[in-house]
C-alpha cells in the first residue's frame, strides 16, 4: 500500500493533466455539457490504471497496460451512459485520447525518416530498421487495444444505445443466462 501511494503522489500532475486533455478534447468534439464531467472523469481513471500498471505489475508493457486502461474506460463508460442518457462513444472517445501512443508514433515516422537518408552501413541499417519497426509496431498495438477496449463492452453486453435501457437489466439477465443455463 505504500508503495502505491508513494507511485500515486508522483503521479497526481499527470492524472490532473490527463483529465484537462480529455475535457478538451471532449468540448471539440461537442460532447453535452451533462456528460463534460464524465469524459473528465474516465480520462482520469483510464490514464491512471495505465500508470499504475505501468509502473506496478506490468513494469514497462505499454501494450497490455493502455488496454486494460481502455476497457475500464470502455465498461464505465457503457455505466454512465445509462446514468445520463447518452451514447457511450460520445465520452470514451475523448476519455482514451490522453493514451494514444504519439511518442512512439512520432518516433516511428523519424526511424522512417533515417532510414532513408541513411548512409550504407548494413549493421547500422539494420539495428535502426529493427527499432523502426519495433516503434510502429508499439504505436499500432496500442491504438488497437484502445480501439477494442471502447468497443468491447458494447459488444459484450449487446448495448449500441441507451434508450430505454438499464444496465442493471442487462447484467442480471445476462447473469441468470450463465448461472442458470449450464
Amino acid at each position: 500500500m505504500a508503495q502505491l501511494f508513494e507511485i500515486l503522489s508522483g503521479l497526481w500532475e499527470s492524472i490532473l493533466l490527463s483529465m484537462l486533455v480529455s475535457l478538451g478534447f471532449a468540448t471539440l468534439f461537442n460532447t453535452p455539457r451533462r456528460a463534460l464531467w464524465i469524459a473528465m472523469l474516465l480520462g482520469g481513471i483510464g490514464f491512471t490504471i495505465k500508470l499504475l500498471l505501468l509502473h506496478t505489475i506490468m513494469k514497462g508493457d505499454d501494450v497490455v497496460a493502455s488496454s486494460i486502461g481502455a476497457f475500464a474506460v470502455g465498461f464505465l463508460g457503457v455505466y454512465f451512459a445509462h446514468r445520463v442518457h447518452t451514447p457511450p462513444i460520445v465520452f470514451t472517445i475523448p476519455a482514451v485520447i490522453n493514451m494514444i501512443p504519439g511518442k512512439y508514433g512520432y518516433q516511428f515516422m523519424m526511424g522512417l525518416m533515417q532510414i532513408v537518408t541513411s548512409s550504407n552501413d548494413v549493421l547500422l541499417k539494420n539495428e535502426l530498421i529493427t527499432e523502426t519497426v519495433n516503434k510502429g509496431l508499439k504505436a499500432g498495438f496500442i491504438t488497437l487495444g484502445l480501439a477494442f477496449g471502447i468497443i468491447a463492452p458494447m459488444l459484450l453486453l449487446n448495448t449500441y444505445t441507451v434508450k430505454n435501457t438499464d444496465l442493471n437489466k442487462i447484467l442480471s439477465k445476462r447473469l441468470k443466462k450463465t448461472l442458470f443455463h449450464r
